[in-house]
């Protein structure tokens, strides 16, 4: 049962509640629409159920753009509840016509582009379900298994290509995503995570701890470059990025923000742990070897500003203003050390 509401579940509720809205409000009302013209014409109790049954599928149509990825039992009946409609009015409006039985593309059309394939494939087995059950119902078995024919390949090639599609878009949206938010030298996050990350501690956080941003970058990055050569210098910085991951809480943040400069966002921290934690980076980064690949031994030190919030700041802004004009203090003051945002001090 769970596996099939997972399979269920759209990759976008927002787009997902689009395509049912239209997708099902397009089929039925066409379906009723046309009814008039059919030859046969419709008894009065029939247009009365027909018309129950427009109204449910507007009700669907409407419904969903409510949904979202808390309704996951409403994800999974929305598309059977539609496709089901579909079936009842073409019974009630005895209409087993080509342009009545290409209806059963659709919910076709929403599982291959909203679903993944176990989705997608189970929601074409229901459509070709529902196709069979109109036209063995209302047409002489032979033109039922001719017609059932044609819409069965139909539906078979439309799921199968437009899924292979939406696989490989859903694969490099994703894989677009991961390259906006992670760094591919260091395997650290992104400005935008960062961002990200601090506005969700900053505005949702309850801890009365507050929040730390540590800022640091390598001293005389660029003589390590020319002396050695960048991939000398991309090193370290791989191996840097590792030394600090390995000491940072599943909550902190180490984003990589360009060159040599590195942020570390600290999530209910309170202002002495943070000052302790910059003190121990230091410590930690002076005392590690940094082995090259010609097996040189290289001694690096780090520059580091912190400020806290909100002690130092009052808003994201201030506190990433503030955290960089410490670090340009410690700079200032010979590097290789710490300096608390408005201290007056250097930790060392």
């Amino acid at each position: 049962m769970m596996s099939l509401l997972s399979w269920m579940q759209p990759r976008s509720a927002r787009t997902a509640a689009r395509s049912i809205a239209a997708l099902t409000g397009v089929a039925g009302t066409t379906t009723v629409v046309t009814a008039p013209l059919d030859e046969q014409g419709l008894g009065s109790m029939d247009f009365v159920m027909a018309g129950g049954l427009v109204l449910a599928v507007l009700l669907i149509a409407l419904v969903a753009h409510r949904f979202d990825e808390r309704h996951r039992v409403a994800w999974a009946l929305a598309p059977v509840a539609g496709l089901v409609v579909l079936v009842a009015l073409d019974l009630l409006t005895r209409d087993a016509s080509v342009a009545a039985q290409i209806f059963f593309v659709f919910p076709v059309l929403y599982g291959a582009s909203q679903l993944r394939p176990p989705g997608a494939a189970l929601l074409a087995v229901l459509s070709v379900t529902g196709e069979c059950v109109v036209v063995f119902t209302l047409l002489p078995t032979q033109d039922a298994v001719v017609d059932a024919w044609y819409v069965t390949a139909a539906i078979g090639t439309t799921a199968a290509l437009l899924t292979v599609a939406s696989e490989r878009h859903a694969r490099l949206v994703h894989r677009l995503e991961q390259m906006a938010a992670i760094d591919p030298l260091t395997g650290l996050a992104t400005r935008r995570v960062l961002d990200e990350a601090a506005g969700s501690a900053l505005c949702g956080a309850n801890s009365s701890a507050g929040t730390a941003l540590i800022l640091l970058d390598v001293d005389h990055f660029k003589s390590i470059n020319d002396r050695y050569g960048h991939p000398a210098g991309d090193e370290v910085l791989v191996q840097l990025a590792r030394h600090l991951l390995a000491q940072s809480r599943d909550s902190d943040v180490v984003c990589r923000l360009g060159g040599d400069e590195i942020a570390l966002l600290l999530p209910g921290c309170a202002y002495g742990a943070a000052v302790a934690r910059a003190d121990s980076v230091l410590a930690a980064v002076t005392e590690h070897p940094f082995l090259l690949d010609d097996g040189t031994n290289l001694r690096v030190s780090i520059s580091i500003g912190c400020a806290h919030m909100p002690t130092n700041a009052t808003d994201l802004r201030a506190l990433y203003t503030t955290a960089d004009g410490a670090l340009y203090e410690a700079k200032r003051a010979g590097r290789g050390r710490v300096v608390i945002a408005q201290d007056a001090q250097a930790v060392k």
